[in-house]
């Protein structure tokens, strides 16, 4: 389990653009946002999403942007943990696209109201 969370680690902060360039000050709650939000997409892979949930919630708490705009997706469908919050949601994606983010547009599905260009 240690070995997978190790290369869990490794692989997603090579995903991550940027992480490296974290100011040396914030390295050490950065790094521990970052292994709250590995364990969170190891537990959502498992299948348990209360503890997915926690600890995305104590990584974008941190300032994590990846789990900031991960709790905008859970927010904005809900789960079996989370009810669905549009308010969260928002507050959540609007935290990670300020962290650098992207975030995109919300689908229209037809609607004619929702603009597909956001502002």
């Amino acid at each position: 389990m240690k070995t997978l969370l190790v290369v869990s680690a490794f692989v997603l902060t090579a995903a991550v653009p940027g992480w490296h360039l974290v100011h040396a000050q914030g390295q050490a709650q950065n790094s521990t946002a970052l292994q709250r939000h590995v364990s969170g997409l190891a537990l959502e892979h498992r299948g348990d999403d209360r503890g997915a949930f926690l600890a995305f919630q104590d990584a974008a708490e941190q300032g994590y942007p990846p789990a900031q705009r991960k709790l905008g997706e859970i927010y904005d469908s809900g789960n079996s943990a989370v009810k669905r919050d549009y308010e969260e949601s928002i507050r959540w994606y609007q935290k990670a696209r300020e962290g650098g983010e992207e975030i995109p547009a919300p689908k229209s599905y037809g609607n004619p109201f929702v603009s597909p260009n956001p502002r």
